[in-house]
């Protein structure tokens, strides 16, 4: 039976056990035997038999076993092959466990703040069905039995009335259709990596996916800088860690400008990796010998920059759905009372 793949909850929680098992100086092998046997959990016992299993058939490194399971999110397998390489595999998985955690929190805020307006997306759309279906067409029988100046005084309101409910009504069905099916799709990898690159690309969201890779690739340059490794061997590991295509490229282009003799510095600059003033800063850096404080204060900088977009953004979804939801409210109340006026003009 298929291992299903990992949440950001069980990333975090799994990342966390590794950490401590590296940490107390245990053989990785021996440590994830352990977690297998002692696992009370028959998910996580799945998951820690799968990553013994594969360490067992002849891949010994954990990289190599999380990539071989399939079941671990990409970035997290990237980055403990960055952790392997630089000899700072605890730091990375314990920088694993802290980002998934936070992605997890994320996540859970996001559905909060969609949740509510959906549910109320649902009740609004069963409230105009039932205009439409039953209430609008009752209003008409009654209006045939008056006399004829009456009923052609409603007539054409109540036919408005009718036809503006039924357009509320599929539009209301149609968005509530496809947040269910979009919520269905994001189960499966290939959708969730359509919408990762939809999500990269469109006009509102480019610049927080910029955001997220920047935070993402600073946070492994600075590690790999602590641990000594070339700007040129740095680079080429931070490629892999993102999707963003105007990252990636921005990277590529950086690393060949180095590979080509260019100051390291002088080429996060030249192609835009960083800012100028984060450019100008490694220059210092470099220079000075100060070179991990400097990468450390650029990936914190980036990341503040990525929470303060990400929650901003976060905090607009409820208040923007409610106040397209009370547009639509106020169209069907208004599609209702116009012909209960022109009855009363008619009646009169």
């Amino acid at each position: 039976m298929a291992v299903k793949m990992l949440t950001d909850e069980e990333t975090a929680f799994f990342c966390e056990q590794l950490a401590m098992i590296t940490e107390a100086g245990i053989p990785l092998a021996d440590g994830v035997e352990i977690l297998a046997e002692e696992a009370g959990d028959r998910r996580f016992k799945e998951i820690a038999d799968l990553l013994l299993e594969n360490m067992k058939s002849g891949d010994i490194t954990l990289f190599d076993a999380m990539e071989k399971s399939g079941i671990f999110p990409v970035y997290a397998v990237k980055m403990v092959k960055i952790g392997s390489v630089t000899g700072r595999i605890e730091d990375a998985l314990n920088g694993l466990s802290d980002y998934y955690s936070k992605r997890a929190d994320l996540k859970q805020t996001i559905r909060s703040s969609v949740s509510h307006p959906l549910i109320l997306l649902a009740m609004m759309t069963v409230v105009v069905i039932v205009l439409v279906v039953k209430v609008i067409p009752m209003f008409r029988d009654i209006f045939s039995q008056f006399d004829d100046a009456a009923a052609s005084a409603v007539e054409d309101s109540v036919s408005f009335a009718y036809s503006m409910g039924a357009a509320v009504m599929i539009v209301l069905a149609a968005v509530l259709a496809a947040a269910l099916i979009t919520a269905l799709m994001m189960k499966f990898p290939a959708t969730r990596r359509w919408l990762s690159k939809l999500f990269s690309n469109f006009i509102l969201t480019r610049k927080m996916s910029e955001a997220m890779a920047m935070a993402d690739v600073t946070s492994a340059m600075s590690m790999m800088a602590e641990c000594g490794i070339s700007p040129e061997q740095s680079l080429e590991l931070a490629e892999e860690l993102t999707d963003n295509k105007l990252v990636k490229n921005r990277i590529r282009s950086c690393g060949k400008m180095v590979l080509d003799g260019e100051y390291f510095a002088d080429a996060v600059k030249s192609s835009e990796l960083l800012p100028g003033i984060y450019a100008h800063s490694l220059k210092v850096a470099y220079r000075s010998g100060a070179i991990d404080p400097a990468w450390r204060k650029i990936s914190s900088r980036f990341e503040q920059e990525c929470d303060r977009m990400i929650y901003g953004a976060v905090s607009l979804i409820e208040p923007v759905i409610i106040a397209v939801l009370a547009v639509i409210i106020g169209s069907v109340l208004l599609t209702v009372m116009l012909p209960l006026t022109n009855i009363m003009t008619g009646i009169g």
